[in-house]
């Protein structure tokens, strides 16, 4: 029995052996497992001892060396020189050898790295082994490297934290009450020389952390206190409701540093980041609340449609009623989270919804768009009376293209003449505007600009037209080689393009780039749009002239004529004896014509058929335009030559 014993040791000698994790070790009547060393792990860390904790311990841990039959393995823990033979200390575990732990105190460690002749102060590599054994079998672990600093002539003596208690409840109140300060304080760090100059740093971690890699690390300039407003315990906390803290001191010019032994905080902070609206206008779905704009400082803003008798409230967090608020029945105009009533509107219409969390109150207020939108800043002397006037799509959306100088800022006016009731941009919220506290708004490069102010999203957005290009399939898509759109100077562009049939385009505010592009509006034919744009689209071959009117937002795609002809009061009107222009290039046509300074006329591009004439566009004298046109007027008396060129959508009467 003995000998079938003893061949079953040797085979698991042999299995142990052949583990990389584990270390060789020999028998010779009872078998002990391998095992491994747990922490400190080899890393390049540095245990800094501190001559005024000397009783602060270092725990060295390891897994359990597996025991044969009956016999239970003790422990013990060998420091050898890197690269040593021989151990220069050892030390018999815990619990008189029988723990996987050894608990050595600062001052057994530097002790021991004295009498391995390191000097105090300095900074020691060595390593650490455990042996296991039974009486019969040793069993080693590999050896882990382990830095020290010795004490210096200086430590820091154990200090505690004071304020806040510990586990408390803090609550941080980010709108209400944003300046409101916590304060942490701890007592002072004392020296064991009774000299030098402390050090301290503020640290918070997460409930599991050491502070090695600290969420917040705030270092105190002086003082043995530390405070946060609500408003920075909310921007660093939010996420972040329950921690730690602790306070680190350090020698000034020395190595010593020493933790306070830390506290645990659990901050009630009252941030809300979002806000929904639920109610009759979307069926009571809390999963498609529709979103407010977080205007920042605890206020929101939402322009919303609503029908008649509509009621709602407020949600915090989109599909789910948890934390709703809604009106306080005692206090109209005031927002609670319990028994509170849904808040209502009398009649359909849109609505301007403000939310202010900082006083716990809210608005409802009916919204009209102005019928008119007009512009004043430097480019008019800020002159109310001239301000320019914007186009009106009659949808809430009101466009104007204007030349800036550098640095010119300008605003809004409903109304021609008035400051009253007029716009800027929001401070809080760049591209929103607002009528309180607004800022004006600025340009930065000289320039041409469309100016969009949008009413339906409170928005406005200012984009640089100096130039156009068309890119589509006529130039393989290729940004770099567009062709340049013709303009002059006043917002319109032209191009006459060969299409092939099914060809699509967009067009480029900078050629060799796709930022700013823009396409079809695909709510809205022939309208222009930045974003969500579709390409125009060409249905049937052929040359076309494609012009953009960027005070209007709008664009054009017509037949380029092979042919033109002139129709007026010279020939009575008659579009069967219209005289012929001469065709110079495609699309530029030209004619010799005498005419007295009370002759109009037109431009056919077929013969006896009034379809698709061409005029003056109202707009803008000396640009063509079809459908919507002016009749052209003769500039006097005597024979002109007439030029029309649909490449730049000018009419010329020389």
């Amino acid at each position: 029995m003995k000998n079938i014993f003893y061949k079953i040791s040797i085979i698991l000698l042999i299995l142990f052996a052949g583990c990389t994790d584990e270390v060789e070790f020999s028998s010779n009547t009872e078998a002990l497992g391998g095992f491994r060393v747990i922490s400190p792990a080899s890393s390049t860390s540095n245990h800094i001892l501190n001559s005024g904790t000397p009783n602060n311990a270092i725990q060295f841990s390891w897994t359990e060396a597996t025991p044969g039959v009956s016999k239970t393995p003790t422990y013990m823990v060998s420091l050898f020189l890197v690269d040593a033979e021989s151990a220069f200390t050892s030390f018999i575990s815990d619990s008189e050898g029988t723990a996987t732990t050894l608990s050595l105190s600062f001052s057994n460690i530097d002790q021991a790295l004295a009498d391995a002749s390191f000097s105090a102060g300095a900074e020691a590599t060595i390593q650490w082994q455990v042996t296991a054994t039974n009486g019969d079998v040793e069993v080693e672990t590999g050896k882990t490297n382990i830095t020290f600093t010795r004490f210096s002539s200086d430590g820091i003596m154990a200090f505690n934290l004071l304020t806040p208690d510990n586990n408390p409840i803090i609550t941080a109140d980010v709108f209400g009450t944003p300046n409101a300060e916590v304060e942490f304080t701890w007592e002072e760090a004392l020296t064991t020389s009774g000299a030098g100059i402390i050090e301290y740093t503020v640290l918070f971690d997460e409930l599991d952390g050491d502070f090695s890699d600290p969420l917040f690390s705030f270092p105190i300039p002086s003082g043995l206190s530390f405070t946060m407003t609500h408003q920075e315990i909310g921007d660093n906390f939010a996420s972040n409701p329950n921690v730690k803290w602790t306070v680190t001191a350090k020698i000034t010019d020395s190595t010593p540093e020493l933790k306070a032994d830390a506290k645990y905080v659990n901050w009630d902070v009252f941030v809300i980041n979002e806000l929904y609206l639920v109610g009759d206008h979307n069926g009571w779905d809390n999963a498609t609340a529709t979103a407010f704009t977080n205007e920042g400082n605890g206020a929101f803003k939402l322009q919303v449609d609503l029908p008649a008798g509509a009621g709602f409230k407020f949600l915090p967090t989109l599909g789910s009623w948890n934390g709703d608020w809604g009106e306080d029945p005692a206090n109209p105009g005031s927002i609670i989270q319990e028994e509170e009533n849904n808040v209502s509107v009398t009649n359909a219409g849109t609505y301007v919804i403000t939310v202010d969390f900082a006083t716990l109150s809210f608005t409802v207020d009916e919204f009209t768009a102005p019928d008119n939108l007009y512009m004043v800043g430097d480019h008019n002397g800020w002159n109310n009376a001239t301000a320019n006037q914007f186009n009106n799509d009659g949808n809430g959306v009101f466009s104007l293209t204007l030349n800036f100088d550098a640095g010119n800022g300008f605003k809004f006016l409903p109304t021609l003449g008035s400051w009253d009731g007029d716009w800027g941009e929001d401070p809080a919220n760049p591209g929103s505007i607002i009528q309180e506290e607004e800022n004006n708004v600025s340009i930065t490069n000289a320039g041409t600009y469309v100016v969009i102010v949008d009413f339906n999203t409170l928005t406005y957005n200012v984009s640089s037209i100096d130039n156009l290009y068309m890119v589509g399939d006529h130039n393989g898509w290729d940004n770099t080689t567009a062709p340049q759109l013709n303009s002059s100077g006043n917002g319109v562009f032209t191009i006459v393009q060969n299409f092939d049939a099914g060809n699509s385009f967009k067009f480029l505010p900078t050629l060799g780039s796709w930022d700013g592009d823009w396409g079809e509006d695909p709510d809205n034919a022939g309208k222009l749009v930045q974003n969500g744009e579709n390409n125009l689209s060409i249905a049937i071959a052929g040359y076309y002239v494609v012009s953009v009117d960027f005070n209007t937002l709008t664009f054009k795609i017509s037949e380029l004529p092979d042919n033109l002809f002139l129709v007026g009061s010279p020939n009575g009107w008659d579009n069967t004896t219209a005289p012929a222009f001469t065709k110079l290039a495609e699309g530029v046509f030209e004619i010799s014509q005498t005419l007295v300074s009370s002759d109009i006329f037109k431009f056919l591009p077929t013969l006896g058929s009034w379809d698709n004439d061409w005029g003056e566009n109202p707009a803008y004298p000396g640009m063509l335009v079809r459908d919507g046109e002016d009749n052209v007027d003769s500039p006097g008396d005597g024979t002109f030559n007439i030029t029309v060129d649909f490449t730049k959508g000018t009419i010329t009467v020389l």
